[in-house]
């Protein structure tokens, strides 16, 4: 199952502790380095969002840090870049007011004992629906020639007790199944929807490729592979598959 949310971080303001933090994903981070580098750059956020609980997005390379600053409190999760911002942003600032609610006064008078807050973690599960909370299914193209193949290739995997899963297609770009030779007729050309060069491009979508993918590998802006996506689209000869 592909997790959007790995981490989320509850820190204090005054000491810079970190009071909770749960993780649900394969992004490692040490717990008092994260909370100190976040501590320094909450100053930053309050500077701009006045402490109202306005999103604050740090890019970091392959994930984004999601910083919410509110009642004292500083949350941050680190996301994979195709969650939906808007839903973690509400979420981080329904977080922050459902334990401001609970420990607020406890706060202000906090000795540093952590330990008091571990019955929360339950909550921050159930309201992050254990990471998933901003999820969204990736659509992949993928050209009607090779949808039977694929879902067979699909049906094998299942058979074994295993889920074709968004990682599962990462991994077998320089591995494609010998179905994928197979090619679009040449009338797309001859009749003027798709150039040479454009007919070979189309073939990389094969249900292991995203729109991005595509870009990448063939050097193009991701628009203009989009506007060869729709036409084919228009044309019938393409479809779309979800993997979460």
């Amino acid at each position: 199952m592909f997790i959007i949310i790995h981490n989320v971080y509850i820190i204090d303001q005054k000491t810079g502790i970190c009071l909770l933090h749960r993780k649900y994903g394969t992004i490692e981070f040490n717990q008092d380095l994260v909370s100190g580098f976040l501590t320094a750059l909450k100053d930053f956020s309050v500077e701009f969002s006045k402490g109202s609980g306005e999103l604050k997005v740090i890019d970091m390379q392959i994930f984004y840090l999601m910083l919410v600053f509110k009642e004292g409190v500083l949350v941050t999760a680190a996301a994979d870049k195709n969650d939906d911002a808007k839903i973690t942003h509400k979420t981080l600032n329904d977080l922050i007011d459902l334990f401001s609610d609970r420990f607020g006064n406890v706060l202000e008078k906090w000795s540093g004992d952590i330990r008091i807050f571990k019955d929360f973690d339950k909550i921050v599960d159930e309201l992050l629906k254990s990471g998933k909370v901003a999820e969204i299914p990736i659509s992949i193209p993928i050209l009607k020639i090779y949808k039977k193949d694929f879902k067979k290739s699909k049906s094998r995997i299942e058979k074994k007790g295993m889920v074709l899963s968004q990682e599962d297609l990462r991994q077998v770009n320089d591995q494609r199944p010998d179905w994928t030779l197979k090619r679009l007729p040449k009338q797309v050309i001859t009749q003027g929807f798709l150039n040479k060069k454009q007919y070979e491009i189309v073939h990389l979508a094969d249900g292991f490729h995203t729109v991005s993918d595509i870009a990448e590998e063939v050097g193009i802006p991701e628009s203009r592979i989009q506007v060869i996506i729709d036409n084919l689209d228009s044309l019938g000869l393409l479809e779309f598959i979800q993997i979460r």
